[in-house]
């Protein structure tokens, strides 16, 4: 099989199309053929060694989260998935490859595939969906009535984190480029900013939660943006930030591994039509190390960029 790999931590130039050997199950896992795979900034910070603490420095390592595909083996003590079943799911953080015709995955991480989503639009859910439910339903507990500003609103999560916060009944307010700023209406979010204008927050009323998917948001003016019982999240954390987390109660960190575990309740969101992942350029897998690093390089799409196969 082919798959993305790279050989040592570090730039794009250390990517490149392999051929492997086909991975068998452990007990526990499912084994998928893969039909679309989606592209997140994850990937390329874990190539990066951005988190090789976790992953070790064993080579050649695989890359890629989030898939969909049809399951076409399963390991022993995995009752709830046969083969021929369709799913989405994601990898191990310390073990990715995802881009790959074939992976392997603990099977907790995949759910089936409603339906109602073409594999590609699946593939866009795991780890964007799974961060907003961690930050919107467990840690900020959104309901009908609460005030939230999401920063960074029409990004991958921004974009989940608003369909759940309105699904709901939340009041959502958000900043974004102004080139997305319409898109922002169309989805529920008013008042909308445009975060490049200085003082954009003067005269805003406090917010019950604000959800900084972008890390942009300065810490310390957030906090003032509050109400007094009001919840901070972040999904950026830096060691400042941290730092202040251990001295606030009202500041949060989310993690998407703290909602892998709400994968079929997204699904039944999808499936319903709450959740409606935006893809913005599809390519082929034969075109992923030349994709990935166009992505990573700041190609600019409006919605999720995904491999398919």
């Amino acid at each position: 099989m082919n798959r993305v790999q790279f050989d040592h931590y570090g730039g794009a130039a250390t990517m490149r199309m392999a051929d492997c050997e086909a991975p068998q199950p452990a007990p526990g896992q499912v084994r998928v053929r893969v039909r679309a795979a989606a592209i997140n900034p994850l990937d390329w910070k874990q190539r990066q060694g951005a988190m090789k603490l976790f992953m070790g420095r064993e080579f050649p390592k695989g890359m890629g989260s989030d898939f969909a595909g049809v399951v076409e083996a399963v390991g022993e003590g995995v009752r709830e998935f046969q083969v021929g079943d369709e799913v989405f799911g994601t990898m191990d953080f310390k073990k990715p490859g995802a881009f790959a015709e074939v992976l392997v995955t603990d099977s907790r991480h995949v759910a089936k595939k409603p339906p109602q989503l073409s594999f590609a639009e699946a593939a866009c859910l795991p780890i964007s969906a799974a961060t907003a439910w961690a930050a919107i339903l467990d840690k900020a507990q959104v309901s009908k009535g609460a005030r939230v500003l999401i920063n960074g609103c029409t990004g991958a999560v921004g974009s989940m984190a608003v369909q759940l916060a309105v699904a709901n009944g939340a009041q959502v307010a958000g900043t974004c480029s102004r080139a997305s700023m319409d898109a922002a209406k169309a989805a529920g979010v008013y008042p909308v900013f445009d975060y490049a204008v200085e003082g954009w927050w003067h005269g805003v009323e406090p917010f019950d939660a604000i959800f900084d998917t972008a890390g942009t948001l300065d810490l310390r003016r957030g906090m003032s943006m509050l109400k007094p019982k009001g919840l901070f999240i972040d999904i950026n954390p830096t060691p400042r930030r941290i730092v202040h987390g251990l001295l606030s109660r009202r500041y949060k960190i989310a993690f998407a591994t703290m909602g892998f575990k709400h994968l079929a309740a997204i699904a039944e969101l999808a499936a319903q039509g709450t959740l409606k992942p935006a893809i913005g350029l599809e390519k082929p897998f034969s075109e992923a190390v030349a994709t990935i690093a166009a992505v990573e390089g700041g190609l600019r799409v409006s919605g999720r960029v995904v491999l398919t196969f």
